[in-house]
C-alpha cells in the first residue's frame, strides 16, 4: 500500500512547493520595503557607486579594437564585469587585464600603487604607471590596465592612452553635470 519511493518523490515535491513559496514571499517583502524609495535605473554590466554613481563594466570602456590598436595584436575580451582579460583571437594567454574598481577597494589600490608608480598626466583625475601596468581614477572608480607577456605585444607605450581612453568613458553623475 506504500512505496518507498513514491513517499520520496512526494516529500521531495512537498519541499521544493515550500521552498519556492518562502524565496517568494522573501521577494514580496523586499519589494514592499523598498517600494517607497526610488531605485537608479538599471543598465547591463553596471552597479551602483557608494555616492550614487555607476561602475561601468571593464568591456564598456575599451573595446577589443582598441585594445588591438594600443598593443598591436588582434585580442577579444572574455571575462565579467569587473575584470575582462584580453585574448590573441588565434588563441593563447591573455595579453592585457583590465579591472575596474569602486569603494574602498578602489580607494586602497590608488594608496599602494601611489607608492609605487610614477605619475602618469592627462589621464583622469589622476593616474600612475609602473611596470607592466597604469592605474588612475575619475571620480570613484579607478581602472587599471595589467600587461602580459610585454614580448608578445607588437606595440609599446600603448597602456597610458588605452587608459586615458578608459577613464574618459567612465560615466559622470548627472549632479556633477549640472551643479
Amino acid at each position: 500500500m506504500f512505496n518507498p519511493a513514491v513517499n520520496v518523490a512526494v516529500t521531495a515535491i512537498l519541499g521544493m512547493l515550500v521552498l519556492a513559496s518562502v524565496v517568494a514571499i522573501a521577494r514580496g517583502y523586499r519589494r514592499a520595503a523598498t517600494a517607497g524609495h526610488p531605485q537608479p535605473a538599471a543598465r547591463p554590466g553596471v552597479g551602483p557607486l557608494p555616492r550614487g554613481g555607476y561602475v561601468p563594466a571593464a568591456t564598456d570602456l575599451v573595446s577589443d579594437f582598441e585594445v588591438s590598436r594600443a598593443i598591436g595584436v588582434c585580442v577579444e575580451a572574455r571575462g565579467g564585469p569587473a575584470e575582462a582579460d584580453y585574448h590573441p583571437v588565434r588563441g593563447g594567454d591573455p595579453l592585457l587585464q583590465v579591472r575596474v574598481l569602486a569603494g574602498r577597494a578602489a580607494r586602497a589600490a590608488m594608496r599602494v600603487h601611489r607608492r609605487r608608480g610614477r605619475p602618469l598626466s592627462h589621464a583622469g583625475d589622476e593616474a600612475f604607471s609602473g611596470d607592466g601596468w597604469v592605474l588612475g581614477r575619475r571620480r570613484d572608480v579607478v581602472v587599471m590596465l595589467r600587461q602580459f607577456d610585454p614580448g608578445r605585444w607588437r606595440v609599446i607605450g600603448g597602456l597610458p592612452w588605452l587608459l586615458s581612453t578608459a577613464l574618459n568613458r567612465v560615466p559622470v553623475p548627472e549632479a556633477d553635470l549640472y551643479g
